[in-house]
């Protein structure tokens, strides 16, 4: 357990959880929410850092988190529990484009640094990885007549199939931060061309950035990077 922001942090893995507080200095910087009560959708939301981050700054918003991983899962209900954290739901599920059940792919434990798991087996079915099956749930029954201020995908290659799901709600949400995964043997069912474009037709204004630092993928992928060449574009999107 380690502090973030004030809160009492629960974590699987030490190196993983410093990233992502890394990363949550700047995230979501390009969003200002309309009012107080505002609707997220954390869709990845591993441990919860960016829910507590979101709650930080807004903490009379209302979070919906999503996460399969089970230990990660855990984690972050803890996270929710121990900090006795109002307006926030926790679904133990991975965001799809259908119901039901499908295999996960990735590096599960209780220490494990799960930040490359993912249903897209091209994205996460390596050498070492594990597997199991886990719940799926779509957005777009969820979203209903909702007006959602924010979306975060972060999903690990599965993001086009998602946004292509919700695309008649897209209409109905402010602003949206996609990280985009994939590889040359992905490209074809999960690329930042399709994404930007289906996201600009529909009215963003998108903003893309490369994902290069070192803290961008687990360090135990290393031979896996060299060998598949994936890239990360963080889609920032606003209207």
């Amino acid at each position: 357990m380690t502090r973030f922001r004030g809160y009492r942090l629960h974590y699987t893995d030490a190196e993983a959880m410093e990233s992502m507080c890394r990363e949550a200095d700047e995230f979501p910087a390009f969003f200002t929410p309309r009012d107080d009560d505002a609707l997220f959708l954390d869709c990845g939301a591993n441990i919860g850092v960016t829910m507590l981050e979101c709650k930080r700054r807004w903490p009379q918003a209302k979070i919906i988190c999503f996460e399969p991983d089970p230990f990660a899962f855990a984690a972050l209900q803890r996270n929710v529990d121990v900090n006795d954290i109002p307006g926030v739901r926790c679904i133990e599920a991975a965001v799809s484009d259908c119901e039901g059940r499908a295999t996960f792919y990735g590096d599960m434990s209780p220490t494990a640094d799960g930040r490359g798991n993912s249903l897209n087996a091209g994205w996460a079915e390596r050498p070492g990885s594990t597997s199991r099956t886990v719940a799926c749930r779509r957005l777009s029954p969820l979203i209903g007549d909702q007006q959602v201020d924010f979306l975060k995908l972060d999903i690990e290659g599965s993001e086009q199939a998602v946004l292509q799901e919700i695309a008649d709600k897209l209409q109905q949400i402010q602003a949206i931060y996609v990280e985009v995964h994939e590889t040359p043997a992905t490209m074809a069912e999960n690329s930042v061309d399709a994404i930007t474009s289906q996201l600009t037709a529909a009215g963003f204004t998108v903003d893309a950035q490369q994902r290069h630092y070192e803290f961008a993928l687990p360090p135990h992928l290393a031979q896996w990077q060299a060998a598949a060449r994936p890239r990360q574009t963080q889609l920032l999107c606003w209207r």
